[in-house]
């Protein structure tokens, strides 16, 4: 079973705006071309659909009920919250899925935030391996007001220092069972000590 990875958001957006968003059904992701290139450029990511098909994944969904998802996990912390004062939302899922739908879908519904982006600057959704991969990216986007890129190349270091910081404070948040503190220490054990 593949470790799970990590998912940071943080945009500059009024509260209108954002409710907006949150509500909104995500459309087919064949509006961004660059989804696809991104894809064509590993091909494990396709996994035998076609691009009609990896077009429908998130389709139909809204971000609300994604974050709601990401909140009733019953073990793990998300970090879903907007700051009043600077106009940001930040949503943070330290357990998020490293599973292909799951990352397409989520990079189809998130990425749509900049076309309600209505602050000036650039934010990022990145989508990383903090717990297990030490800092490699699956996939980071762009988002400026009205248009988003997937990055080619790879996103400032200040992103990854936030989004380590972020998910730093959701591990320490954790609700750690018995069982599940006997299984971190072997997942994480490189001496791989028995049980």
């Amino acid at each position: 079973m593949a470790e799970p990875c990590q998912l940071y958001l943080k945009v500059s957006i009024t509260r209108p705006r954002l409710e907006a968003f949150l509500s909104r059904e995500a459309d087919s992701a064949a509006c961004f071309r660059d989804l696809e290139q991104w894809l064509d450029g590993n091909h494990h990511r396709r996994g035998g659909l076609t691009w009609a098909e990896l077009c429908e994944l998130g389709q139909g969904t809204t971000a609300a009920a994604w974050v709601a998802g990401w909140s009733q996990h019953l073990r793990s912390p998300a970090w879903n919250h907007y700051d009043e004062t600077t106009q940001t939302w930040s949503l943070g899922v330290l357990e998020f899925t490293e599973s292909r739908d799951w990352i397409l879908g989520s990079i189809n519904v998130l990425r749509r935030i900049a076309d309600f982006k209505d602050l000036p600057g650039t934010d990022y959704l990145l989508i990383y391996e903090y717990l297990f991969g030490k800092g490699s990216v699956v996939a980071a986007v762009e988002l400026t007001p009205g248009a988003s890129r997937i990055l080619e190349e790879q996103p400032p270091p200040r992103l990854t220092a936030e989004a380590d910081r972020m998910m730093n404070s959701l591990l320490r948040a954790m609700d750690v069972t018995a069982t599940y503190a006997v299984q971190r220490i072997f997942d994480t054990d490189t001496h791989k000590r028995r049980c």
